[in-house]
């Protein structure tokens, strides 16, 4: 795949406890936050490493205020949540799953917990009250440690297969992975779901081609290589279902936003150290 200059500016979303933002890219520098921080792959796996730790490969995690650490976003994109380590949330989740650890992994998959093509549309389109419910919703599975609605092991393990093999799944793998025929998979997905299975295997492909436009690869190339047959038929999906085409998607977002989403924010601090984490090169302040 060529990747060329990413044409995707990160939006930063702030409200009065919590900040969000999708992170893609290279990997950071040491650096530390004065919040508690979350983040959860949409749809890969990426690594973290605490000072003085070895990388470790992850879906979510949660990451102690202060604590100083890189982030290797391995080719995918991350939701960040960023907490007000005061708030009562914050406290509650620290108490929780951090007594004794700096870094946690919750094991919690945030395609669990999106509705269908939720996630897409938060990357696609800038919709801080979408957003805003699916960090809650997260927010809430966190404390509450609720179950998903999704109980029947052979879909858990087509929606895996799906977001694993991305162009590559075709409903009749899917069946056979799974010991069914493809009527009954169907039916079952559709139940569970409450979308086509056909229909989340496309948006899963826009999130993938998506995906790889915000690491810098172009239109052409994501989609080919995410299983569309040319751009034009990524074009043609892509604004007929989310009403945005790529060419757009691009312009959007070509600058880098902050959006203040209410009257009191929160105030965050990053702090960058030095390739041995040991002295504090810039600090910025929102």
């Amino acid at each position: 795949m060529r990747i060329t200059a990413s044409p995707y500016a990160k939006s930063l979303y702030v409200w009065d406890c919590i900040s969000a933002i999708f992170f893609y890219g290279g990997t950071t520098p040491f650096h530390s936050h004065n919040t508690l921080q979350l983040a959860f792959d949409i749809r890969n796996t990426f690594k973290c490493r605490a000072q003085n730790m070895d990388w470790g490969i992850y879906k979510s995690i949660i990451i102690k205020e202060n604590v100083i650490h890189q982030l290797d976003p391995n080719g995918s994109v991350q939701l960040i949540i960023y907490l007000d380590a005061k708030s009562e949330i914050a406290k509650t989740i620290g108490l929780k799953y951090l007594s004794g650890h700096d870094i946690f992994s919750p094991g919690i998959e945030i395609e669990d917990h999106a509705k269908p093509g939720e996630l897409e549309r938060c990357l696609i389109e800038p919709n801080a009250a979408l957003l805003e419910r699916l960090i809650h919703r997260l927010l809430s599975q966190l404390v509450d440690c609720q179950r998903s609605d999704l109980n029947d092991e052979r879909i858990k393990k087509v929606i895996k297969l799906i977001t694993a093999n991305g162009p590559d799944m075709t409903i009749s793998r899917l069946a056979k992975n799974v010991f069914l025929s493809e009527s009954r998979l169907r039916s079952l997905f559709r139940k569970a779901k409450g979308v086509p299975l056909h229909r989340y295997i496309i948006w899963n492909k826009i999130l993938l081609a998506i995906g790889y436009i915000i690491n810098g690869a172009t239109v052409k190339d994501a989609a080919t290589d995410c299983g569309f047959t040319d751009s034009s038929h990524f074009h043609k999906l892509l604004l007929g279902m989310f009403g945005v085409s790529p060419s757009q998607f691009i312009k959007d977002n070509s600058e880098k936003n902050f959006r203040i989403l209410s009257p009191h924010p929160m105030c965050m601090e990053s702090r960058i150290f030095d390739n041995e984490a040991c002295n504090v090169i810039k600090t910025y302040k929102m």
